[in-house]
């Protein structure tokens, strides 16, 4: 049924809470700021720009400025880049579903909002470069999910048809980049996303197999 799968990163193919906060507290500390402690829901940022979620962290805080915003922008990229990949992990059956997957003779790509070099960075550690044919991050595109830039930029290395094309992600940013784009969306269940509503929700990410 399907001929192309494009995977989400952070919360989808990579357990990345832990290593998100870290970098967070890092920074923080960095920055003269303090610890991270007034809330600790780091996936409810997931899907959305940084720049938007570090306001929203430093307004928690009351630390909020631009100059700040500017300041924790900046070295939280660098510390992300570095951090990152030693505190994540892959979610359950990532691998396994991959490989599966491209034995299948299904096309892998991945549409995401990090940057390019925390893609370089991951995808170093986890050796996840072999199984992919495409990799659009926000850096790629002029506007990052949900709009539709990064399906355009993998269409145009993959050709599909949209009624042939799966997006497995966990936000809304993804539920709505697959709407934008009109192709089918299957999510990683997770408490931040209960109340999405996909075309499939599945536990681990080797249940796509019985999906495509």
């Amino acid at each position: 049924m399907y001929k192309l799968v494009i995977f989400d990163l952070d919360g989808t193919l990579l357990d990345s809470a832990g290593a998100i906060l870290e970098a967070i507290n890092v920074t923080f500390a960095e920055l003269g700021l303090g610890p991270y402690r007034w809330e600790r829901d780091i996936s409810r940022f997931f899907g959305t720009p940084f720049r938007q979620w570090t306001e929203t962290l430093l307004k928690e805080g009351d630390k909020y400025s631009e100059a700040n915003v500017e300041r924790m922008v900046n070295i939280m990229y660098d510390n992300y880049a570095i951090i990152g990949p030693k505190h994540a992990k892959l979610n359950p059956g990532a691998l396994e579903t991959l490989e599966s997957l491209r034995k299948k003779g299904i096309r892998l790509a991945v549409a995401t909002n990090m940057i390019l070099r925390h893609k370089l960075a991951f995808f170093s550690h986890f050796r996840l470069d072999r199984y992919f044919e495409k990799v659009c991050t926000v850096s790629d595109v002029k506007r990052g999910k949900p709009f539709s830039d990064e399906f355009i930029c993998i269409a145009k290395a993959i050709p599909a048809e949209k009624g042939e094309v799966l997006m497995v992600g966990d936000s809304v940013a993804d539920v709505e980049f697959a709407r934008n784009c009109g192709i089918r969306v299957a999510l990683l269940d997770a408490p931040w996303n209960r109340k999405l509503k996909p075309d499939y929700r599945v536990e681990r990410l080797d249940r796509i197999l019985k999906i495509v």
